[in-house]
C-alpha cells in the first residue's frame, strides 16, 4: 500500500537491525526522503534490562546446570555461546526420511533468530569484543529445534518429543519460549513426566496483549512468566517505548503491553528491550514473554547451581524444591498477582 507524503500516521514502529534499537514515533507526518535515525545499542549501559536483572550474579552462575532450549535452534558458532553441548532437530518432517538430519539443531532457515536470542539470555558468556552476559554464564546449553526450516509453526508432537529428549539428555531446566492454541494432552504429559524426573519447566505466558495465559504456560505445573520492563532501560524514542503500559510498579517498572496475564501466572521477568545474542556472532534487542522466560530459567539455574542439597535430590522432590526456591526469591513489584505472580526474582 502506498501512502502519500503529508499524511499523518498515528504511530510508526521501526524495528532495529542487529546492534541497533528500533524507533517509535507518534503523529508522524510522512515526507519525501524522510529519514528515521536508529540509535546504536551501548553495551556499557548499566541500565540495560538483562545487566540490571543479573546485577551481582557471578560469571560462574549456573555452573554444573544444564538448560534445554526448545525453540528455533541456536547458532552453534556464536562466540558468546561456547557452552552449547549439542542438541537435536526434533522436526519430524525433516528427520523422518533422513535420520541424519537429527543433528541439525542450528537456527531455522526462516525466522530462526529467536532461539539464539533466548539462549543468550540464559547463558551468554562475554568476550573481550562483546561485553554481553546472560543471566547464568556458567550453564551448559542444549538446543532442541522444533521450528522447521520453511518457517512454519512447531507441532505439538515435536514439542512433546523435544521435552522428552531434553530430559533424556540430562537437562535440569527446560525453557519453552513458545505457545498458543488449545491445551494438548501429549505436551501436558511430557511436562508432567519432566517434573517427575526432577526437571523444572518454565514457559512464556504469551504476547497477545492482555489475553489469557497461553498453553503450555497455563498448565498448573508449568512456571508461567509475564514480561516486565524498566522505562529507563531503553532509549525514550525506541520501539520499546510503545510497549510501556499499565500496570506500573515502583522504580520505573511496568508490564509490557503485549504480555498476557491471568491467575496462572507464577512470576514476572525482564522482557522489554532485552539485548541478547543473534545468529552470525552479533546481538540485538527483542521484546516478549519469550525473553522473560529464559531470564528466569537462567536465574533458576543460578539458584540450583549454588544449592548442593537440591542438586542431590531426585525426581519430583528436586523440581519442587527448585520451584519453591525460585518462588521464594521473588519480590512483588506492585503489579498485582495476575500480572506478576510472586514477583520478580533477584
Amino acid at each position: 500500500m502506498r501512502i502519500a507524503p503529508g499524511v499523518k500516521l498515528e504511530r510508526i514502529y521501526v524495528y532495529g537491525p542487529a546492534c541497533h534499537w528500533g524507533r517509535f514515533e507518534r503523529n508522524f507526518t510522512l515526507a519525501a526522503g524522510a529519514i528515521v535515525q536508529l540509535e546504536t545499542i551501548d553495551l556499557s549501559n548499566q541500565l540495560l534490562a538483562l545487566r540490571r536483572f543479573r546485577d551481582v550474579l557471578p560469571a560462574t552462575a549456573g555452573d554444573g546446570v544444564v538448560v534445554g532450549i526448545v525453540d528455533t535452534g541456536i547458532d552453534p558458532n556464536h562466540p558468546l555461546l561456547p557452552n552449547i553441548s549439542g542438541g537435536a532437530n526434533m522436526v519430524l518432517e525433516e528427520t523422518k526420511d533422513d535420520p541424519g538430519e537429527i543433528a541439525d539443531w542450528g537456527p531455522a532457515a526462516v525466522e530462526g533468530e529467536h532461539g539464539t536470542h533466548v539462549a543468550g539470555i540464559v547463558g551468554a558468556r562475554p568476550t573481550v569484543d562483546i561485553d554481553l552476559a546472560g543471566v547464568a554464564p556458567g550453564v551448559t546449553l542444549r538446543s532442541y529445534r522444533v521450528f522447521p526450516h520453511n518457517g512454519g509453526d512447531a507441532t505439538n508432537y515435536d514439542i512433546m518429543n523435544a521435552i522428552d529428549r531434553a530430559v533424556q539428555d540430562g537437562c535440569n531446566i527446560i525453557n519453552l519460549s513458545l505457545g498458543g492454541g488449545e491445551e494438548d494432552e501429549a505436551i501436558r504429559a511430557a511436562i508432567g513426566s519432566a517434573l517427575d524426573s526432577g526437571v523444572l519447566v518454565i514457559a512464556a505466558a504469551g504476547n497477545d496483549g492482555r489475553k489469557p495465559v497461553s498453553y503450555p504456560a497455563a498448565l498448573p505445573f508449568c512456571i508461567a512468566v509475564t514480561a516486565m520492563g524498566w522505562t529507563n532501560s531503553f532509549p525514550a524514542a525506541s520501539s520499546e517505548a510503545g510497549d510501556v503500559a499499565r500496570p506500573y510498579g515502583g522504580e520505573n517498572t511496568f508490564v509490557g503491553a503485549f504480555s498476557n496475564f491471568g491467575p496462572q501466572i507464577d512470576l514476572t521477568g525482564p522482557g522489554v528491550g532485552v539485548v541478547s545474542t543473534l545468529p552470525g556472532g552479533t546481538f540485538g534487542a527483542m521484546s516478549g514473554t519469550s525473553m522473560a522466560s529464559p531470564a528466569l530459567a537462567g536465574y533458576a539455574a543460578y539458584l540450583l547451581g549454588q544449592d548442593a542439597t537440591i542438586l542431590g535430590l531426585n525426581g519430583a522432590e528436586k523440581s519442587t524444591a527448585l520451584r519453591d526456591k525460585l518462588f521464594g526469591s521473588a519480590t512483588p513489584l506492585g503489579f498485582g498477582r495476575d500480572f506478576e505472580g510472586f514477583g520478580l526474582p533477584g
